[in-house]
């Protein structure tokens, strides 16, 4: 049985909090298999020590990172899912998920680098499936409110439609300097998605 534990006081939850914080900095900066557990501990002025008070190693932790990252875009995703059925503000909502794929870009090779080591982890590849099926069936149904009369196959493609589409486009914003362009280019990919995959122009419903 493992010893970790949540931490409930305030101090152990600071001090968590700021390792997760600089694993997702060290991750992206030098990659998972470069670091190692005392550059994070390094970083987030902790002893290694104490470090496994919180995570049993360095895939617990790295798992976490990826975690909390997911974690915010579903927020934003089930938004989008909640505006869909109170048919409010849809463009709106999808300018809002697009804008949070932003902090994904941020943390690029973390998020590159949990797509290799899915196939080479048993820990995070299960991790990854769990996520990967409610994303999927989040989209769906919020798509399943648009294509009526589509089939799962359909819904499931235009699933994988609407994260690769905004997931191309977003790497380009992310390289941007410019705010105003980078602005620009954020109204054209939601009017993209809006026209093409919302109104059904690319799926018609059936």
């Amino acid at each position: 049985m493992s010893h970790i534990k949540e931490p409930i006081q305030k101090r152990a939850i600071e001090k968590r909090l700021r390792l997760i914080k600089s694993a997702k900095k060290v991750f992206n900066d030098k990659g998972y298999h470069n670091t190692h557990i005392k550059d994070i501990t390094g970083e987030a002025g902790i002893s290694t020590g104490l470090f496994y008070k919180y995570f049993k190693d360095k895939d617990d932790i790295y798992i976490e990172v990826v975690r909390l990252l997911i974690e915010k875009e579903m927020e934003v995703v089930l938004d989008f899912k909640n505006r869909m059925a109170e048919d409010i503000d849809k463009k709106q909502a999808i300018r809002n998920y697009i804008e949070s794929r932003l902090e994904f870009i941020t943390y690029k090779r973390v998020m590159e680098e949990f797509n290799v080591l899915m196939n080479e982890n048993e820990q995070i590849k299960g991790f990854f499936e769990d996520v990967k099926k409610d994303y999927l069936n989040i989209i769906k149904e919020i798509l399943r409110r648009i294509w009526v009369g589509a089939d799962d196959s359909t819904l499931h493609v235009g699933a994988m439609l609407v994260w690769r589409t905004i997931y191309i486009n977003i790497v380009e914003i992310a390289g941007m300097a410019d705010e105003d362009l980078k602005k620009e280019y954020i109204d054209n990919l939601t009017d993209i998605i809006c026209k093409y995959i919302v109104r059904g122009d690319i799926f018609p419903a059936v």
